[in-house]
């Protein structure tokens, strides 16, 4: 079947289980484990349309009760190979695509495809969901989305605005990162950056390595240096450039723990500098990257 974006539903795997959020909190990282039915919220799921047919899933236990940008959404920990609940960021890992799967059914591919496509799989009751290969013969792989009347939407479809940052037309969390750091040199005098995707692609592989290792730093767990990893992503012409990392998983949060150190606080205002990029990977608490060159 094809959701209806603001709609809640339950995900119910072939095998009999349904997605439940564990112990129902809504901690980050907390597993979403394969669950009896029980009609409790930790087994709803909120379906918001994203760009080019995608989905983000928050789960009922924060639907109509956190803020814009606040919502705990279904997120593949690649780290692991597991599903996990995190606070919406936006990016690739928190994103899926619905496949036809038969006899109404449908499989749930994620959108991160580094490290090879991965699908939503039910291993088994009061066991961890886990993100493996295209199985398509497989029960564990196969979900029906099952419509459950929403509080105060009498089983319609939701009219609310989808859950994510607002800083502006797109909305996402790199875009309120940037929005951020542009208000905060806008106070001191100084031109705002533009967004570079090249720095953004650089900063996303730096998060991802912090937060698959476990550390807090700037050099690689490869050695690597932060202009050797601006050079891979493509960025040219370089000849000034800057790093900050925070190891949290909320946007402003990081951003007034970097606002905060002296020597980040240089990089975010410092006048030399006119792209800017940033990423942000779950896992070991989180990693936020920020990015900065002429």
């Amino acid at each position: 079947m094809s959701p209806q974006n603001g709609q809640t539903y339950v995900l119910r795997s072939a095998t009999g289980v349904v997605a439940d959020v564990d112990h129902s909190s809504t901690a980050p990282g907390t597993k979403i484990q394969g669950w009896s039915p029980n009609g409790s919220q930790a087994q709803k799921w909120v379906f918001w349309a994203k760009d080019n047919g995608s989905w983000l899933l928050e789960t009922g236990l924060t639907h109509g009760t956190h803020g814009p940008g606040q919502a705990m959404v279904l997120d593949y920990d690649f780290t692991n190979w597991r599903a996990h609940l995190v606070e919406e960021h936006g990016q690739a890992n928190q994103l899926w695509r619905l496949e036809d799967a038969g006899d109404g059914h449908v499989r749930l591919k994620s959108l991160r495809t580094e490290g090879g496509d991965a699908y939503l799989t039910a291993d088994g009751a009061g066991r961890v969901l886990g993100m493996w290969k295209s199985d398509p013969g497989s029960d564990a792989q196969r979900w029906r989305l099952e419509s459950v009347s929403s509080p105060g939407q009498g089983g319609q479809p939701g009219q609310q605005p989808q859950p994510q940052p607002q800083p502006g037309a797109g909305g996402s969390a790199v875009e309120l990162m940037l929005s951020l750091v542009n208000q905060e040199r806008a106070k001191a005098g100084v031109p705002p950056l533009r967004l570079d995707d090249r720095l953004s692609l650089a900063a996303q592989r730096h998060s991802e390595d912090q937060a698959r290792n476990n550390f807090l730093g700037h050099k690689g767990s490869n050695g690597s240096e932060f202009f050797d990893r601006f050079r891979e992503a493509g960025v040219q012409n370089l000849f000034a450039g800057a790093e900050n990392a925070a190891p949290v998983t909320d946007v402003r949060q990081a951003m007034d723990m970097l606002m905060k150190s002296p020597g980040h606080r240089v990089n975010i205002l410092d006048p030399k500098y006119g792209r800017f990029g940033a990423g942000f990977a779950p896992g070991n608490g989180g990693r936020w990257t920020q990015a900065f060159t002429n």
